[in-house]
């Protein structure tokens, strides 16, 4: 998502656009060889960009329905990831001093008149993404997507198509506050 700085206006402009699903997948890939984070459709960016004397000021949303595995229960589960967009462009003009080493998330400095704002979008959702993802339970303590109770017992993964069954073991997908149990139990 390339923007020519020039064009944006001082009354701001929307942008309501896909970013690329597949560029986002692979960044997600990098480095691993287990279970990932995999987005299905193309995440949508909502964001308004106004021009200001220092800069342009970014602010919205980028947004995407994405599978991860549960921390819970140890399935697949779709679920949305959102993050939201609150950033400067600065040209390397706009800046205070030519050798400022202002480290600043909110601020993105670019050179020339065009901006990709697409990788700092992709890291937006990235970074709004838990590698320990829980969905919400309950007032019953039973996960809101798959409906197991989740306030004792363990799940083990049956074959595809069978019901889960209760473990008597900690499996490897256990909670950590389950297997602190176990261990506070023994000593």
């Amino acid at each position: 998502m390339k923007i020519l700085v020039t064009t944006i206006p001082f009354t701001g402009m929307k942008i309501d656009a896909p970013i690329s699903k597949d560029a986002l997948n692979a960044r997600l890939r990098e480095g691993r060889d287990g279970n990932m984070v995999t987005f299905e459709d193309a995440p949508m960016a909502d964001i308004t960009l106004t021009r200001t004397h220092g800069g342009v000021i970014v602010k919205g949303i980028v947004s995407g329905t994405c599978k991860q595995d549960c921390a819970s229960c140890g399935d697949l589960v779709a679920h949305e990831a959102r993050a939201t967009i609150d950033w400067i462009l600065q040209g390397n003009a706009d800046r205070a001093a030519p050798d400022d080493e202002l480290d600043d998330p909110g601020v993105i400095v670019y050179q020339g008149e065009h901006v990709d704002l697409e990788e700092h979008l992709q890291e937006a959702l990235i970074l709004s993404l838990s590698p320990f993802w829980h969905p919400p339970h309950d007032s019953k303590d039973r996960c809101t997507f798959c409906q197991r109770d989740c306030s004792q017992k363990l799940w083990r993964a049956g074959a595809p198509g069978q019901s889960k069954e209760p473990s008597e073991k900690p499996q490897s997908g256990a909670t950590l506050g389950t297997l602190l149990k176990g261990a506070l139990k023994r000593g």
